[in-house]
């Protein structure tokens, strides 16, 4: 267990993330999530307001501080 603690600290020692893939984007350490629609999104991180658009937007996991969406990515804004 004691590896396993010391893994995933090391992966997260940042305070966010955004990883954008073909069909996916992963977020980690948003502070709110202000909307979240078949279209669009819009989060808040601790230095910036997020918006993605696109399309088929699907959440596959959703936490406290973290999300992934799957769908097509057209536009990403850093507000």
């Amino acid at each position: 267990m004691h590896l396993y603690k010391t893994i995933k600290t090391f992966l997260f020692d940042k305070e966010y993330f955004v990883n954008v893939f073909d069909s996916h984007i992963h977020l980690y350490g948003f502070l709110q999530v202000l909307s979240l629609q078949e279209e669009e999104a819009s989060l808040r991180f601790p230095e910036f307001l997020l918006q993605i658009k696109g399309q088929d937007f699907r959440v596959l996991k959703l936490t406290k501080n973290e999300l992934l969406i799957q769908g097509k990515i057209s536009e990403m804004k850093f507000l």
